[in-house]
């Protein structure tokens, strides 16, 4: 149907019949030039006008002459430009002769064009056939096709719409993993063996299978399930779900961040008896708070907008329990909230399910734990002050120490029993300021004759103290060791202490005599006036000196001034340990017998004599002694220990040492004669009391005497 033009009936030719010799080319190609100059001079003929005809060819024509002819066969350009009409007669006139015995048959050949008839017959036969048995596909053809409709083929497989994919978009947190799930539906024809996941993400392209849920039977199971995992979805995905001849196209996974508060702080109101302000803590690890406290949390500004917080409560073993935040009850911009737990009593952990604007919650929601701290009872230090285990029925029980509590010490009292009575109880301090520390009064003392005891019972006693708190059972009361404490005569207690006292002097004659041989020690201590010529050599032995047993040669004549040096120094070594010993001895020897005067003063058998001698004639002295001249003592030692090597120095060291031990042991012998008072004491005490026996003797024997005369008398005088 496409029309062939004069020009390429002449080149075929020409091509084909190489004998025309371009004639018919250029007479056809002239031939249209000439028609063309009559048509733009209105007509007009141009034969025998050369300058007419020349004019009249294009610029077009003419590059087609002058590619038709070689420019040798043309000659020079000034005579090609005048050729006229007499060389275009003759030239067609050579074509004419020329075309005289061409065969057209041998240069058109019709066969192809007859057999793509005959297919194109087929072809739209085929397309007839088609329409008339299978009309319905072929109006879904005409449709898509002609009518350019949507309207999909029909199908032998259906898989229903994504679950999640809204739109065919599911935003999913960055990160993640995303289970989807392709359900074919078992109504239709066909059941896919395979179904595929034809994925796009950034970097990279893929598919992969699904993996077939079991296999779906019967009627109560309309679809069969494929599952795909996508693990840690770092971006954007776009995939098709293809199986059998049903695919879902254009699903889009967005991987978006997931919803992150800020920094959570605790407003947290203690209890009203702990008087504490309300605290702000930080939330750091698990929070330990006081327990009975009001908790509060605010939460940081979060990453993105939050649309719900589900919270969930587990409190101690009880079931949990969940409570939702909704939009409304967020923070004005929608980045935090605020939720009050109430009273905390029990170990409480939070978890914070956060949901954003694009729908992502965490697999992992954020976790508070609340660890409220038990209030502790009180911590009592505490023990009795000058009270033994045995006590008089006037005695006084004094106590000495302080009582801790975490946050307030409410009441001290007394806790008393006798045998297995009932306990009763003596307070000692009610504390309304509730301190934290209560150090116990110099005056703390419980009144045993209050109690109506008498000698041979046992009185059970200790000290107990209570918080205030108010939470639960009400305070906490913890409580010392129960003292037990026999009940006894003003005479057994004093034969008691008079023991003690007894036991006491004879350590203290011991360490009399431990001074007496530190002074005498330092007495003999003899100093060589060539000691500096030793002293290296001395030190060596010095250090060697604890060797079980010397080389042979290395020991030293016995009067040799290396051996004197060690003695020397070993000397002033003994000293110093006898000092320091005797030191922590005096002290505790000094509390003891300020112990024996207490305990007079607390049962109320001491009297002013007894009181200046055991504590102004005795411990008094002592203590001056431990904490002042034997320190002195020690002081003058140490000096003395590197000066041995001096001749000139060292003896005015060991004799102001020598002379504090000579002062020491005068003040020990001073408060012994006090001791040994005692002895002179107790003799009149004996005395006395042997004077008073045979008075209330003698008493005795008079009043039977005189009972016995007026019985005689009554006698005599009967009839």
């Amino acid at each position: 149907f496409v029309p062939i033009t004069d020009g390429n009936v002449a080149m075929l030719l020409e091509r084909r019949f190489p004998e025309l010799d371009d004639t018919l080319l250029t007479a056809v190609v002239l031939g249209d030039a000439a028609t063309l100059a009559e048509e733009e001079q209105g007509g007009a003929s141009v034969d025998g006008d050369p300058s007419a005809l020349t004019l009249a060819l294009s610029q077009r024509e003419r590059g087609q002459v002058e590619s038709t002819y070689s420019e040798e066969e043309r000659g020079p350009r000034s005579d090609f430009d005048v050729f006229g009409q007499e060389m275009l007669t003759r030239t067609c006139r050579e074509a004419a002769e020329r075309t005289k015995g061409i065969e057209l048959g041998k240069v058109f050949n019709f066969r192809p064009l007859w057999l793509h008839c005959g297919a194109a017959l087929a072809l739209v036969a085929s397309v007839v056939l088609f329409a008339l048995m299978e009309n319905e596909a072929f109006g879904v053809w005409a449709r898509r096709s002609l009518a350019l409709s949507s309207e999909r083929w029909p199908r032998k497989t259906h898989f229903a719409e994504m679950d999640g994919f809204a739109g065919g978009v599911r935003k999913v947190a960055r990160g993640s993993d995303l289970e989807i799930v392709a359900r074919a539906d078992l109504s239709w024809p066909r059941v896919p063996e395979v179904v595929q996941v034809r994925y796009r993400m950034e970097g990279a392209r893929g598919r992969t299978t699904m993996d077939r849920r079991g296999v779906a039977r019967g009627p109560e199971n309309r679809f069969q399930e494929y599952a795909y995992v996508f693990h840690n979805i770092p971006g954007d995905i776009h995939f098709d779900i293809v199986g059998g001849d049903d695919r879902i196209s254009d699903l889009w996974i967005q991987a978006v961040d997931s919803p992150t508060i800020g920094p959570m702080t605790l407003v947290c109101e203690p209890p009203a008896y702990v008087h504490r302000p309300t605290l702000r803590l930080p939330v750091t690890g698990v929070m330990q708070i006081p327990m009975g406290s009001r908790v509060t949390v605010h939460t940081g500004p979060s990453n993105k907008e939050l649309v719900r917080v589900q919270v969930t409560s587990v409190v101690g073993d009880q079931a949990a329990t969940s409570q939702s935040i909704e939009r409304r009850q967020l923070a004005s911009d929608r980045r935090g909230f605020s939720y009050s737990l109430g009273t905390v009593s029990k170990d409480t952990t939070l978890l914070f399910s956060l949901t954003d604007c694009d729908g992502i919650t965490p697999s992992e929601p954020v976790r508070l734990a609340l660890a409220p701290t038990i209030d502790q009872p009180p911590q009592l230090a505490v023990q009795l002050d000058g009270i033994g285990t045995a006590i008089t029925p006037k005695a006084r029980v004094a106590v000495a120490g302080r009582v801790t509590d975490d946050y307030g010490i409410g009441r001290v009292w007394f806790e008393h029993a006798l045998g297995e009575a009932k306990p009763g109880n003596q307070t000692i301090a009610k504390l309304p300021q509730a301190p934290a520390v209560y150090p116990l009064p110099a005056g703390a003392a419980m009144e045993v004759r209050e109690l109506g005891v008498k000698a041979g019972q046992k009185l059970w006693v200790s000290v107990k103290a209570a918080d205030l708190c108010d939470l639960g059972a009400g305070p906490n009361v913890a409580g010392t060791e129960r003292w037990l404490l026999d009940i006894v005569t003003p005479e057994q207690l004093r034969a008691m202490l008079e023991s003690r006292e007894l036991i006491l002097r004879q350590r203290f004659e011991a360490m009399i005599q431990e001074m007496t041989e530190t002074r005498d020690l330092l007495a003999r201590l003899e100093i060589d006036a060539n000691a500096d010529g030793v002293k290296g050599k001395a030190e060596e032995k010095a250090k060697v000196g604890n060797k079980n047993k010397s080389e042979p040669g290395d020991e030293e004549p016995d009067g040799s001034p290396a051996r004197k040096h060690t003695l020397r120094l070993l000397a002033v070594e003994g000293a110093l340990t006898n000092c320091r010993k005797n030191t922590q001895e005096v002290l505790g020897l000094a509390e003891a017998f300020d112990d024996i005067c207490k305990q007079l003063i607390n049962n109320r058998i001491d009297t002013q004599e007894l009181r200046n001698r055991l504590r102004g004639g005795i411990a008094v002295p002592l203590r001056h002694v431990a904490e002042q001249m034997l320190p002195e003592l020690e002081r003058r030692l140490e000096t003395l220990s590197p000066m041995l090597d001096d001749p000139r120095q060292s003896p005015q060291f060991r004799d102001r040492a020598q002379q504090q031990a000579e002062e020491i042991l005068v003040v020990m012998h001073k408060v012994l004669d006090r001791m040994i008072e005692l002895e002179t004491y107790n003799e009149a005490v004996k005395m006395l009391q042997e004077i008073i026996d045979k008075q209330k003797q003698l008493q005795e024997e008079t009043q039977q005497q005189h009972k016995q005369k007026i019985r005689d008398l009554l006698k005599g005088a009967g009839p």
